[in-house]
């Protein structure tokens, strides 16, 4: 499923190649990537399915294997095909966009910047302390907000229409609605997107003196 066939207003979880890995099918699989060639030798039936799939864009990988889990799945719950295809894919997470979505609208994408980065969002959302400091929010005109900092190994993008609105509440460091909040997301998908954020280094707890530390 793409998610542009995504219909309901419901939280999704999806996966894609960045946009400049070229995948070549055949005895063996080449990635291409901007850190130089990887050859995957013989690689299982389900691994080339997903490969084929996120090079055309974001997709959810239950079309590759039903029951995938989401995030806040513990591994010991995973089924076989799940955890077959989670592992063959663990090398590749360097290469690898995780994005989240609110029905069709794409809402949240973290970009993997270097060949160290690895993605794990935590089961468990943050604590409320945590939260996005205003020295890695990137704004131009006219473009959605971007979190970024120097030496992170990913970059998040925030999307669409919900964009301002999701950066309130990672600003503000709590999945709760907050009556500051003009029609504030659903906790699952705020739960969601902080898990994606502190995994990939842009939340953070302040000091004594409420300074966030860096």
């Amino acid at each position: 499923m793409r998610i542009d066939r995504l219909a309901a207003r419901e939280l999704g979880e999806f996966w894609s190649l960045r946009e400049d890995v070229m995948v070549l099918f055949g005895q063996s699989t080449v990635l291409r990537t901007p850190w130089g060639e990887l050859r995957l030798e013989r690689p299982g039936p389900l691994l080339r399915e997903a490969l084929h799939r996120m090079q055309l864009g974001p997709v959810s990988l239950g079309n590759v294997v039903p029951g995938f889990p989401g995030y806040e799945v513990p591994k010991r719950e995973w089924n076989e095909a799940s955890r077959e295809l989670l592992d063959a894919l663990e090398p590749l997470q360097h290469l690898i966009v995780r994005h989240l979505a609110i029905g069709a609208s794409p809402l949240l994408s973290v970009v993997p910047l270097s060949p160290r980065a690895t993605f794990r969002p935590p089961s468990t959302a943050p604590g409320a302390e945590f939260r996005v400091p205003d020295a890695v929010v990137l704004r131009r005109p006219g473009d959605d907000p971007v979190l970024a900092r120097e030496g992170c190994d990913h970059r998040v993008e925030l999307h669409g229409p919900d964009a301002s609105r999701l950066l309130d509440h990672l600003r503000e460091g709590s999945g709760d609605f907050r009556p500051s909040l003009d029609a504030p997301l659903p906790q699952n998908v705020v739960r969601a997107a902080r898990a994606y954020t502190v995994a990939a280094g842009m939340l953070f707890a302040p000091d004594l003196k409420g300074a966030a530390q860096l």
